[in-house]
């Protein structure tokens, strides 16, 4: 079988979580019908993220507001990189949803803005459907429970397109006989957790940078959450450094959203630390040593941040010479 016909979908390959939902509402109802595929994408894009926050909120209660609704963050900035479409152009599609009652943005700090997303709504009883059938899902993936409210019975309970074939060649076949034994599968619960965490943190801690310590974690969700605290106490305790050195809080440079060598750097970072906890095996407290290895690691790349981006005057060489200070007073405490 060549390259091509091994990637054909049959019922042992069905993308079941693999993509992005776009709701059929949206090409039924006509109260959507100006709007562009480019939005509804957009909020396809939201809705894939947003699963991610409910499923955290659900394991720890995070990702909710005062009012314990689900809310998600997502930059204009990661979705024009997503998308291949300017900033400027992700401003116009959000209002096109905003406008719609499908999303709402609210501003939350200096810089952040919670978006809550919402169900595009169904049809008016007796709308002409463009899309009379509902998409086939594997047993394992159907939760009732937790499937989304968007559309009424009465207007879309529709077969599923594989069963809607089947009911042309017998009348025999229910929907129960579309989907076969062997795809129920047991749903692995760390894997999902694993995902979850890093979905939840893609903004911040890239791929690659994940891929440094989650081998070392037994496919364990806890052990990888710890890798992540610590990555982002060590991130605190080198920014108030500089923050006490007399850099303001909200400085660029102590952010991972304007500061890039964070990003750029912190993968390389992560596997030198485990290099020297797991390869040599003389590390006597490697979370302790991974802490303190991430902490340098953040101090540096602020320090460079500041060196590259910033004419070094006097008050911006103080605030070095008092982090260097700080960094050397805490060697000679360690050695005493």
């Amino acid at each position: 079988m060549n390259s091509l016909t091994s990637t054909f979908m049959t019922a042992d390959n069905l993308p079941n979580s693999n993509f992005l939902p776009i709701d059929f509402n949206f090409l039924n109802n006509p109260q959507y019908a100006d709007l562009s595929i480019e939005a509804i994408f957009l909020h396809a894009l939201y809705t894939q993220r947003m699963t991610c926050s409910i499923h955290n909120s659900l394991q720890d209660g995070s990702w909710l507001d005062e009012e314990k609704i689900p809310f998600i963050y997502y930059s204009n900035a990661e979705v024009s990189e997503v998308l291949r479409i300017s900033e400027r152009k992700v401003t116009t599609l959000r209002n096109q949803l905003a406008e719609l009652g499908l999303i709402k943005v609210v501003r939350h700090g200096l810089k952040n803005y919670r978006i809550y997303v919402a169900n595009p709504k169904a049809p008016a009883e007796g709308t002409v459907m463009k899309f009379t059938f509902k998409n086939y899902r594997a047993p394992q993936t159907v939760d009732k429970s937790r499937d989304a409210k968007s559309a009424s019975t009465s207007s879309q309970n529709l077969p599923i397109s594989t069963s809607k074939q089947l009911v042309k060649t017998t009348n025999k076949t229910s929907e129960t006989d579309v989907a076969p034994k062997k795809l129920q599968q047991p749903v692995d619960k760390e894997a999902a957790l694993l995902a979850g965490l890093q979905a939840r943190y893609a903004h911040l801690i890239p791929e690659t940078a994940f891929m440094r310590f989650l081998p070392f974690c037994d496919n364990r969700y806890l052990k990888a959450k710890k890798f992540v605290d610590l990555i982002f106490k060590a991130k605190y305790v080198a920014n108030q450094q500089f923050i006490k050195a007399g850099l303001p809080p909200e400085a660029e440079a102590l952010t991972f959203e304007n500061n890039p060598y964070f990003k750029n750097g912190l993968p390389d970072a992560i596997a030198k630390a485990c290099e020297q906890i797991y390869r040599y095996g003389n590390v006597s407290q490697p979370e302790a040593f991974f802490f303190s290895f991430l902490k340098g690691f953040f101090v540096e790349k602020i320090r460079q941040f500041l060196v590259d981006s910033y004419e070094v005057n006097d008050h911006l060489a103080a605030t070095l010479e008092r982090v260097e200070n700080f960094q050397k007073r805490k060697v000679l405490v360690k050695s005493a």
